[in-house]
């Protein structure tokens, strides 16, 4: 089981925002995007989620082309949270959590238990009753994830979950709850897919990455694979030390 984009490229505006890009997210597997700003990534987010057309190549869930998929059969295997949501109205947190069953039916009532279950791995369990626009940047952040995993909780292995910079508004902690939770997720069969502007973040988690530059991939594969001291130099225009840590990971100090 797949997400797949096989050579998509993407121009807007005269503009070529993403250029052959191939790549495969398999059942299972957490990869993570990194890249500088305005390498593509969100832009590759947004192919990937059907809601840009690649100018050239295509897209395909498992063996179904986006073409040949209507919006509510594709909810059901895939769901993504983009880099920016703006929400003013007053619903409680518990309300957001379950407009992620909407792909799926279903009432409120019998979802009750599902959306306890989040919110608790989430840490979001005392919030339930608050109103979503009273919330701090990080607990509406923690608020959309919950709702983003209400919408594929009960469809792994085989579902899909996208997220563009997912950790930018929590704190460490939260940080480090978030993706060992995705790695519980991965464990019964989802397939992520992460933008991370933190390497280290990413490295320690990830299964594979994938460096984009300028629209183009620069290289994908294990952490210590891609994360050589070359390719952060060429892409981000830092000179990293690499230091081995005790338990054998790595972790990348950038200068």
């Amino acid at each position: 089981m797949t997400l797949c984009a096989e050579h998509c490229s993407l121009i807007y505006t005269g503009k070529t925002l993403l250029r052959d890009i191939s790549l495969q997210l398999q059942s299972g597997e957490l990869l993570a995007v990194v890249g500088p700003n305005g390498a593509g990534k969100s832009s590759l987010v947004g192919l990937l989620a059907g809601t840009t057309t690649p100018t050239t190549g295509s897209v395909r869930l498992d063996e179904d082309f986006y073409g040949d998929m209507t919006l509510a059969s594709r909810a059901k295997r895939l769901a993504v949270l983009p880099q920016n949501t703006s929400l003013e109205f007053p619903f409680k947190v518990d309300e957001i959590i379950q407009m992620g069953r909407m792909p799926h039916g279903g009432s409120a009532r019998l979802n009750a238990p599902m959306r306890a279950e989040i919110a608790t791995q989430l840490g979001l369990e005392v919030l339930l009753e608050r109103v979503y626009t009273s919330l701090s940047g990080g607990e509406k952040q923690r608020t959309q994830i919950a709702r983003v995993l209400c919408q594929l909780w009960d469809c792994l292995p085989g579902g899909y979950l996208l997220f563009d910079e997912p950790t930018a508004a929590l704190d460490i902690a939260h940080q480090v709850l978030f993706m060992n939770l995705l790695g519980q997720l991965t464990k019964k069969g989802a397939g992520v897919l992460l933008v991370m502007h933190d390497i280290n973040l990413a490295a320690r988690y990830a299964d594979r990455l994938l460096l984009l530059k300028e629209g183009e991939v620069v290289a994908t594969g294990s952490p210590e694979e891609v994360l050589t001291t070359d390719r952060i130099k060429a892409a981000f225009g830092v000179t990293p030390e690499i230091v081995q840590l005790q338990d054998g990971s790595r972790q990348w100090l950038l200068y």
